[in-house]
């Protein structure tokens, strides 16, 4: 005798619910693509016990846009909002704390920055156990991208506008998180030219040129910015060609606190 299967009965809210984890565990998978077009309602149902048919009438709740179109969209502002985890200033906090805990008051200036710098460059480049590269970075400059290559008057405005919230967000997160405990830390403060816009300016400047180092490397694959090299001044203290440059940018906009 077969057993007929019990199909689970939910609201439609509930179904969305368990479809949004769904894609959120295919973009943690798989990354962002342009157009989103491996996220869609039949992987999602494949991945799930929801039927198909379930599946476009949850999502059926805008005459605007379709099924499909509302699934994508609500995932990837998913991603964004739970993106708000501070990986970067937590490996710079911890690197910094096994740092402190070995040499102490030893550590300089210069080193203090240079551990906390690789330490975050590390967490944004980590390639993962899959070899696939690091899924905050990519799928972030993935997002950005394929926004920008949109019509001005045809980007969605909805998802250009969680992007912008995020970034923001992020800006404001990090110099709260990292860089002002940093120069406190240090004993720096802003230079009087650009007041206290320094930090929002150092924050704007690390996270471009991250970003644009990152895209390089994509195509430039001999050159490895993220390979720690060895400082001649300090050969204890291994350093990247992101780190100097980062470490440049926070000699540009803070000063030593007298």
């Amino acid at each position: 005798m077969v057993t007929k299967k019990t199909r689970i009965r939910r609201t439609a809210e509930q179904t969305r619910e368990v479809m949004l984890d769904a894609g959120m565990a295919q973009l943690e998978s798989e990354g962002v693509q342009f157009g989103l077009d491996h996220l869609t309602l039949e992987a999602a149902c494949a991945a799930t016990d929801v039927p198909r048919s379930s599946s476009h009438a949850a999502w059926s709740i805008d005459d605007e846009y379709t099924p499909q179109a509302l699934y994508q969209r609500e995932v990837l502002r998913r991603w964004l909002d739970e993106r708000e985890g501070e990986v970067f200033a937590e490996a710079a906090a911890t690197a910094l704390t096994e740092a402190f805990s070995r040499r102490g008051d030893s550590l300089t200036r210069g080193e203090v920055i240079r551990i906390a710098i690789q330490a975050a460059i590390e967490a944004a480049v980590d390639p993962g156990a899959d070899g696939g590269g690091s899924g905050f970075l990519s799928t972030d400059m993935a997002i950005k991208h394929a926004l920008a290559s949109q019509p001005l008057d045809g980007r969605d405005p909805a998802v250009a506008g969680w992007v912008r919230d995020t970034e923001i967000g992020q800006r404001e997160r990090r110099i709260g998180d990292t860089y002002r405990p940093l120069a406190d830390l240090l004993g720096l403060r802003p230079r009087p030219e650009f007041g206290d816009d320094a930090f929002h300016h150092l924050a704007v400047a690390v996270a471009a040129l991250t970003e644009g180092l990152t895209l390089r490397h994509l195509v430039l694959r001999e050159f490895d910015y993220a390979n720690r090299t060895v400082r001649e001044d300090d050969s204890d203290v291994p350093s990247t060609l992101l780190g100097v440059c980062v470490e440049a940018l926070v000699d540009l906009f803070l000063e030593d606190d007298d």
